[in-house]
């Protein structure tokens, strides 16, 4: 199976992406728990896809961006009056420093070749004091095989996707003026045995389990006293 580049794999997705995968549930706990309340704070989804996550969000105001117009179109019209979505690449958000107390990027940097411009970039328009969660394909799944895949019609579709060490995340962020405050991950369990019992793979279901497909980090922006 080749890799398709982001654009062409998105602009493919689009249409059913909003159905949730056993990866995409589990990516979705695991940032609840790691997400402070939104009532009131202003929330940038860098890499928002369809910009389900923004929907009934509770943030005062809510911003997605993401590469793909197919993505971005697909998103459009469901969004209250508190949400909008922008076409922008992660690595040069269209958008002016400073401006959100929390910023998700959300299983986006593993697509790209290198994270740094995409973490100063996250830097720059986070808030001081404001919190980054950053989430990525585990490395741990991609060293046993698993792919960043989709279901298109009969086929399924592989997406270009890049490991990032910890070390690799940790190092651009702290450049960034971002210092890492948690480490969270999220292996196949129960929760997402319906996913595979859905799909008829309940044995594959038993070779899954126990394995990290998640990591998710949590950084915080400096304040104006470097602190």
């Amino acid at each position: 199976m080749s890799a398709l580049s982001v654009l062409d794999g998105y602009r493919l997705w689009a249409p059913t992406y909003s159905a949730e995968n056993a990866v995409s549930e589990l990516e979705t706990r695991l940032v609840a728990e790691m997400t402070p309340p939104l009532a009131g704070l202003r929330l940038l989804d860098a890499g928002c896809g369809t910009g389900r996550r923004l929907l009934g969000s509770g943030a005062a105001t809510a911003v997605g961006v993401d590469l793909s117009p197919e993505m971005i179109e697909a998103g459009q019209g469901a969004l209250g009056p508190e949400a909008r979505m922008l076409v922008g690449d992660v690595r040069a958000l269209p958008l002016a420093d400073a401006g959100f107390d929390l910023v998700w990027c959300r299983l986006v940097i593993g697509h790209l070749p290198e994270c740094a411009r995409a973490y100063a970039e996250l830097g720059r328009v986070a808030a001081p004091g404001a919190r980054v969660i950053v989430t990525d394909f585990h490395p741990a799944a991609h060293e046993a095989g698993h792919r960043r895949t989709f279901r298109h019609g009969d086929q399924v579709h592989e997406v270009e996707h890049y490991v990032h060490a910890l070390a690799t995340h940790r190092d651009a962020a702290a450049a960034a003026g971002l210092h890492l405050a948690d480490i969270r991950e999220a292996q196949i369990g129960p929760a997402v045995r319906p996913f595979y019992a859905q799909a008829g793979r309940l044995a594959l279901y038993e070779q899954h389990l126990g394995l990290p497909v998640v990591l998710a980090l949590a950084f915080e922006k400096k304040d104006r006293c470097g602190s």
